[in-house]
């Protein structure tokens, strides 16, 4: 009697872990994505987010080679502060690809500073776009962290720029998580350990202010170093088409 109702309670508890994953695996539709330039030695494509969410053109800057130095997922293309200061943050993003990492950058601009707990943070659109990322570049060291013989970290290989987000399974209230780890750890499809660029973020540090001043320079430095991308001196200006 024991050992059945054990056996039980194990399926059931199974069962709702596998209608979770299945949950958030159908969270995202196939990508449609096209390129519409190249822009000195990187890809730009327009890349078709959607799912039961709505749908996003994203642009996608993809290094023409075979192995991207590191990857960065950004929440917005731009940064608009109720002072009246805005930001295009499509020349960051075109600067770490140069640097050598791919980047997707959803369409859409956040506000600063929000007018509500949840506002700028709309997740299904971010981790579509990081599943995107994860399934059409190829990251050195397959994205892991190296390590040294001290085994301390010494190099990442994704990175995101963002505020925490409200995971969108969670109907009831704004609970909070990140592009990399929305998905069940043990899958390890789009899981990824990554580091972090608070941008619009009220819950801690935060780097908006800095990116409304320099476009994203220190950011995109500090970025450069955790990644080991080439180094940036200024921000890449975007050419014509090149994802504007």
């Amino acid at each position: 009697m024991h050992i059945s109702s054990a056996l039980t309670l194990l399926i059931c508890s199974a069962s709702v872990v596998l209608a979770q994953n299945q949950g958030k695996e159908n969270l995202c539709n196939s990508a449609s994505a096209a390129t519409v330039n190249r822009d000195g030695g990187v890809i730009v494509q327009k890349v078709t987010l959607s799912g039961r969410w709505g749908d996003n053109e994203a642009t996608a800057y993809l290094p023409d080679k075979e192995i991207a130095d590191g990857a960065v997922v950004f929440s917005h293309s731009a940064v608009r502060s109720d002072s009246g200061a805005s930001v295009d943050l499509l020349a960051f993003a075109l600067t770490l690809a140069h640097a050598g990492a791919a980047v997707i950058v959803p369409q859409r601009t956040l506000v600063w500073r929000p007018r509500s707990r949840s506002e700028n943070r709309e997740g299904a659109v971010v981790i579509c776009a990081e599943h995107w990322l994860v399934d059409h570049a190829r990251v050195f060291n397959n994205g892991e962290p190296t390590v040294n013989e001290e085994n301390v970290v010494v190099r990442d290989g994704y990175a995101y720029v963002g505020p925490n987000l409200c995971d969108p399974e969670d109907s009831s209230d704004c609970n909070l998580t990140d592009p990399f780890v929305f998905e069940d750890p043990s899958l390890r499809h789009y899981y990824r350990h990554g580091i972090w660029v608070p941008v619009g973020e009220t819950d801690g540090g935060d780097n908006t202010n800095s990116i409304l001043s320099d476009g994203g320079l220190k950011a995109a430095r500090w970025l450069q170093q955790h990644l080991k991308l080439a180094p940036i001196e200024a921000l890449t200006p975007q050419s014509q088409n090149s994802g504007s």
